[in-house]
């Protein structure tokens, strides 16, 4: 009898024990692969981010031995562009709990400064003196954060570091770890926070005091680390705040809270959330997505579902993107018709299930206001005279956007296309003048 049951339970153990090794000698590869995978960005964006700003010194420099006023506006753009590339290798690293945000607005503030002077007039306008004296101060200034930088990056190549080691020191507050890296951008921002004030001109100086209006405004009492957690808890759909962990974080001019946790498969799960208010700006996870299984429409659905569920009403998407079976939906929110896009929320939705992976709602938190005037001067007619003739619209709408002194303005928005390019264009609903323009890389997400 028992030699029976052995003869067949036997067979169907050993079966289960293969079974149960074989997946997870599965999950550990596809775990090790997605760590493989987050070290090399991690790698290539640290690597760019020390090429850029090498290349944004050697443009600065350049400014103050130029004469000609042409070549002085292409070495500004050029500066504009670094700045910018730099900020994109910056949003690349694991940064949420590292204090570098002293750093990064030097960055930002040095491509706002070179975008105003490289896209204005030079013959009519010439470069001031004070402007050349800024410039001068740029250039000692990167040259120090640029030497700081080789160094971090000299001792992490000789060192063979990983930054999946810095990420995990990071949420983990690990003190035996090697924190070559971490105390490297420390002395960085340090450097930085110690500098005196640069005369950034008023035009970036007033962009600074709307940036600290926003954070000030913020509507809410302070929570506390165990109410961030519930918070987060009730944004992800889980039933209890178990595993996760808070840090304090000091963000520019208003603190946030990032909770870490382990979800399934031992994801990590990262977010912010705002000391005052418990406004979520950002959440992440990754995982492998395999295969996609959902269609376009249903991954909106699922993506409006989620905003609709955490109280972002009225939000319309309007474009989307899609890489590696994951597809990220930028909504702005609309009022009484009027697209208002300051207040802009990005969701990424997994395409095999329709898992929400990511939010980016800091615009939306720190830009949202109860009150706004929709009383354009112009018409709509009046408006497109003055859009090319060659953007065949396809439709048409009003929008409130920033314009480039960060102030609010009312604008009729057009979408059309020119040849197989489609692009957006806001002209000023009361002077006419054409605010901005920008080319679309997928298709609008309202025309899916």
């Amino acid at each position: 009898m028992y030699r029976r049951v052995a003869a067949v339970l036997f067979p169907v153990t050993l079966i289960a024990l293969v079974a149960t090794a074989v997946w997870g000698y599965q999950e550990n590869q596809d775990k090790n692969s997605i760590l493989i995978k987050a070290e090399n960005q991690y790698q290539r964006a640290f690597h760019d981010l020390n090429y850029h700003m090498d290349k944004l010194q050697d443009e600065i420099g350049k400014t103050l031995a130029l004469n000609s006023r042409s070549q002085l506006s292409n070495c500004m753009t050029n500066v504009w562009r670094l700045a910018y590339a730099s900020q994109s290798d910056l949003g690349q690293l694991p940064m949420t709990l590292m204090p570098f945000d002293k750093a990064e607005k030097f960055v930002h503030n040095t491509g706002q400064f070179s975008y105003k002077v490289g896209v204005r007039d030079l013959e009519k306008e010439p470069l001031t003196d004070k402007e050349w004296n800024t410039l001068q101060t740029l250039y000692n200034r990167s040259q120090e954060i640029t030497r700081d930088l080789h160094k971090v990056q000299t001792v992490t190549l000789n060192k063979n570091l990983r930054w999946m080691d810095v990420e995990m020191a990071l949420a983990s507050e690990d003190k035996q770890m090697d924190n070559t890296i971490i105390d490297g951008f420390k002395k960085v921002n340090e450097r930085v926070e110690q500098y005196p004030e640069v005369d950034w001109g008023p035009t970036i100086n007033n962009m600074e005091v709307r940036k600290r209006e926003k954070a000030q405004r913020l509507q809410g009492k302070n929570i506390t680390p165990a109410e961030a957690k519930r918070k987060t808890a009730q944004v992800l759909g889980r039933p209890s705040t178990r595993g996760m962990s808070v840090t304090l974080n000091k963000k520019g001019d208003y603190q946030t809270y990032s909770v870490r946790f382990t979800k399934d498969r031992n994801q990590e799960v990262y977010a912010d959330l705002t000391t005052k208010g418990g406004y979520m700006v950002w959440m992440d996870y990754d995982r492998p997505v395999k295969q996609s299984k959902l269609s376009l429409e249903q991954a909106q659905a699922r993506a409006s579902g989620f905003l609709r569920r955490i109280g972002y009403k009225n939000m319309v998407p309007i474009s989307y993107d899609d890489v590696g079976n994951i597809t990220t939906f930028n909504f702005v929110h609309r009022e009484n018709g009027v697209y208002i896009y300051p207040e802009t929320v990005t969701v990424k939705v997994a395409m095999d299930n329709g898992e929400i992976m990511g939010l980016q709602a800091d615009e939306y938190v720190f830009n949202k206001i109860s009150r706004r005037s929709f009383k354009p001067r112009l018409t709509e007619a009046e408006a497109k005279k003055e859009v090319s003739p060659r953007l065949k619209v396809q439709k048409s709408n009003l929008a409130v956007i920033y314009n480039e002194a960060g102030d609010e303005v009312l604008c009729y928005e057009f979408l059309g296309n020119i040849g197989k390019d489609q692009y957006r264009l806001f002209i000023n609903a009361n002077t006419g003048d054409e605010e901005f323009i920008e080319k679309i890389k997928k298709g609008d997400a309202d025309q899916v």
